[in-house]
């Protein structure tokens, strides 16, 4: 049976081997003045040069030159020239194994280096378990080992002894991380997580039940994606259980949750598995909680719409009264004119010409067309049933927050919450109505003391979805429409953080300093332009006369510029997407930074 490694070979090699580009090689190999004398002391080329090579191996990548390394040439071509022999030589090197250990015991003992010893491991361990419990990336778990082995200037040891320790570490980190994740589960809480990935007659699961919510925006829709929440809130769990484990560390256990199946979940062992059913819980809860309420805000949306398209289809089955209205109207006005001009009486004149009976009956109809609002809210009261259908549900099933107190649009949702629960269809005779923007006052409250229940309710959830969409209202549970503090840093932390004087800022926490630092960096600009003014060499600006004189803006790129460089990038070479990838990934090896979504191992070979 192979070895199990953490690395991928790319990554091995990018940590354990020396580079191979040249401008590397140069800035890591060049000898200085001391180091050519040590070398120098040899007596042949091929162990001159191969002394050379086992000094730069011991300094980067911090290792011992192994029998059988294949030594870059461009590293040994690079040391050759320095030391004046030829890059073959070093084939003639340490053919008597002594010769290579004393090199190396004398090389280590210059460099003030040891080597790696079982005192190591237990540091060495510690460090890792650090490290891993927030990354299950075994390349940033060996990479942190071997950085600190470097700076405290020990030898490193063997590429598998590292990737061992590395996987010693990451799997007590995986097993802490789950242990945490489900201490203190009730036995209720624990068959309840275990029920959710049982088959029933039919084969089907209760999580594969509750992953496949439904999407399209409906009533009955609503109604199922709560019906998933209640069962999910069921079972107990606090979404804050998960703050128990490094937030990446978490990410990873809830990534794989969402992707692994029931049948792959029940041939984990018993801890990963219940801390797996725990991170879909939490994440589940949250992901539900988003869709239904983007599907209430889509339902409004759609309300909306459709009340714009029943205005429209109305006004335009209207036009041609329109039209009939108009005309009769403006043979009222020349008759008026007309009436004017010669004196006659205008009211007889509309008693003979028109009538005063179709004069009332146009007038009539024209107060009709006239006395719906210019945005259509009259015809959204008219959907009242659609919005009657999910509210009710859309209600009673979350629990939405503000940073004001006593708002009355949250008020008015009890209101209608306890309405709802308990069957009546009359409102309280005193309600909040503050919260209503006066584009719907008219409509809510169309006489003075009265209040129209229908326009009521629609615009409680018409203002609700405002808020959310601000982010002035929250919902317990959500992820997309949380409270802005879940995105600052926790109290208790920045204190710490503070206490420490670890704020990791740009600029001195102490005003003072922070003053200081701008009053001289002031000082010193002022300095810089008061000479380039005196000098003349300010750019579009001159002081003649006392007077500051700045160019005017010069103009944007012409035409023609823009011309070129639509021919620049039509001379680009069009390629397919995938082949760019396959280059970049050559040159920058960044498909190598991929891994198991489960297990979090590299890819066992490296793309090409």
């Amino acid at each position: 049976m192979p070895t199990k490694t953490i690395l991928s070979p790319a990554q091995r090699a990018v940590i354990f081997d020396p580079p191979a580009d040249r401008a590397t090689i140069e800035r890591l190999y060049t000898l200085g003045p001391d180091d050519l004398a040590q070398v120098a002391r040899r007596r042949r080329g091929a162990n001159r040069l191969g002394y050379a090579v086992q000094l730069c191996y011991l300094r980067h990548p911090g290792r011992r030159l192994l029998t059988g390394d294949a030594v870059p040439a461009a590293m040994l071509a690079l040391l050759a020239d320095q030391i004046g022999c030829v890059a073959d030589d070093f084939t003639g090197y340490a053919t008597r194994p002594t010769t290579l250990r004393e090199h190396r015991a004398e090389i280590e003992a210059l460099l003030g280096l040891r080597a790696f010893a079982r005192v190591d491991v237990r540091a060495m361990l510690a460090l890792g378990s650090e490290i891993a419990a927030s990354t299950d990336r075994g390349e940033t778990i060996v990479t942190g080992m071997v950085d600190r082995l470097r700076a405290d200037r020990i030898v490193l040891p063997a590429t598998s002894t590292l990737e061992r320790l590395a996987l010693i570490v990451r799997t007590r980190a995986r097993k802490a991380a789950h242990s945490n994740l489900i201490r203190d589960c009730s036995t209720e809480q624990e068959a309840a997580l275990e029920h959710m990935i049982a088959s029933d007659d039919d084969g089907r699961t209760r999580l594969g039940w509750i992953r496949e919510w439904p999407e399209a925006p409906s009533a009955a829709n609503l109604k199922g994606i709560v019906e998933r929440l209640d069962t999910v809130r069921g079972i107990g769990i606090a979404a804050d259980r998960a703050r128990r484990i490094h937030a990446a560390r978490y990410a990873v256990i809830a990534r794989t949750a969402g992707i692994v199946t029931a049948q792959h979940l029940r041939r984990l062992e018993r801890p990963r598995r219940l801390a797996m059913l725990v991170a879909s819980v939490i994440e589940m809860e949250a992901t539900l909680t988003d869709a239904a309420l983007v599907m209430v805000e889509k339902m409004v949306g759609a309300l909306f719409r459709r009340a714009d398209r029943t205005r429209s289809d109305r006004l335009l089955g209207q036009a041609r009264m329109l039209k009939d209205t108009a005309r009769f109207h403006a043979r009222l006005g020349r008759l008026l004119v007309d009436a004017r001009a010669s004196g006659r009486d205008a009211f007889r004149a509309i008693d003979a010409k028109m009538g005063w009976d179709q004069l009332e009956r146009s007038i009539r109809f024209a107060e009709d067309l006239t006395r719906s609002a210019d945005d259509g809210l009259e015809e959204v009261v008219e959907r009242y049933p659609a919005v009657r259908r999910f509210a009710p549900t859309f209600l009673a099933a979350f629990t939405f927050r503000t940073a004001r107190l006593a708002d009355p649009l949250l008020g008015a949702i009890e209101v209608l919450r306890t309405m709802y629960r308990d069957g009546r269809s009359v409102l309280p005779k005193r309600v909040p109505t503050s919260f209503i923007k006066p584009r719907w006052r008219k409509v809510v409250q169309p006489a003075e003391g009265t209040i129209d229940r229908r326009a009521y309710e629609i615009a409680v959830i018409a203002h609700l979805r405002e808020r959310l969409g601000s982010g002035s209202i929250w919902v317990d549970g959500s992820r997309a429409y949380r409270t802005l503090d879940d995105y600052q840093l926790p109290m208790p932390a920045f204190e710490a953080m503070r206490a420490s004087g670890d704020l990791r800022l740009v600029v001195p926490t102490d005003f003072s300093k922070w003053y200081e630092e701008r009053r001289t960096l002031l000082a010193r600009r002022m300095t810089e332009v008061e000479r380039a003014a005196a000098a003349g060499e300010l750019v579009d600006v001159t002081i003649e006369r006392g007077q500051l004189l700045i160019s005017s803006i010069r103009r944007s790129p012409s035409d023609d510029a823009d011309a070129l460089k639509a021919r620049l990038y039509a001379m680009l070479p069009r390629v397919r997407i995938t082949d760019l990838l396959v280059e970049v990934a050559a040159w920058s090896g960044f498909a190598d930074r991929f891994v198991h979504a489960r297990s979090g191992a590299p890819p066992p070979t490296s793309p090409r």
